[in-house]
């Protein structure tokens, strides 16, 4: 099932917020990025022409079982009926103009291809989610090692957070936040992100002047 939309939290691990140079939030920060951004496992990364500084982002994403509104955080893991592992791709040159001039993220997050998300598994395969082992690779040198227990506001939380707000439908997506280590990512590269008991997803990294070429593919 498609989601209608994917729902982002931003800033979500101190570390990450001390590398990018930020504040700590008070409250989630809440960003979205559109459907047409999801690929999978095998699938090409895609930089555009002109578009800098690509950077991954591994992510623990939710997805929702059923509609959810005005939930409690107590409730909050009964409407998550799978998991999995997402990479946040972002286009850091262009976040930060935005942010400086006050913009959203949209754009820098949002393009096509920069949603790669793993075959979601059933949330009662996984564990605990507060004690998860994240990490991601770029052509097997380890660049985010983190785990869950470091977030800013916990998976229930931000549930609760963002369903006062907005109503999360059947097979929509919430993802987490991303620990320290973010770096960037170019033509060639082979970037695999994953977390313990979720899975992983797997891509390489072309820009838009290239042809995709599956058949000399060597993940």
């Amino acid at each position: 099932m498609r989601p209608s939309k994917i729902v982002c939290i931003g800033w979500n691990y101190r570390s990450h917020v001390k590398e990018l140079d930020s504040e700590l939030p008070k409250e989630p920060t809440v960003f979205l990025k559109p459907p047409s951004c999801l690929i999978g496992d095998g699938e090409d990364i895609v930089i555009p022409v002109g578009v800098t500084n690509v950077q991954h982002e591994v992510e623990l994403a939710l997805v929702f079982g059923r509609r959810a509104k005005n939930v409690s955080e107590d409730e909050a893991l009964s409407y998550v009926s799978h998991v999995a592992v997402f990479n946040d791709v972002s286009a850091r040159d262009m976040q930060t103009k935005a942010r400086h001039e006050g913009n959203t993220w949209d754009l820098s997050k949002g393009m096509d291809t920069f949603g790669p998300m793993s075959e979601p598994v059933p949330l009662d395969s996984v564990g605990d989610l507060q004690c998860l082992d994240l990490e991601l690779t770029v052509n097997g040198e380890v660049r985010q090692s983190g785990n869950t227990r470091n977030m800013i506001f916990p998976v229930p939380a931000l549930i609760s957070y963002v369903t006062r707000y907005m109503t999360m439908e059947q097979g929509d997506i919430l993802i987490t936040g991303t620990p320290e280590g973010v770096s960037e990512i170019r033509s060639g590269d082979v970037v695999v992100a994953s977390i313990a008991t979720v899975g992983s997803v797997t891509n390489r990294v072309r820009s838009s002047e290239q042809r995709e070429a599956p058949d000399q593919r060597q993940f």
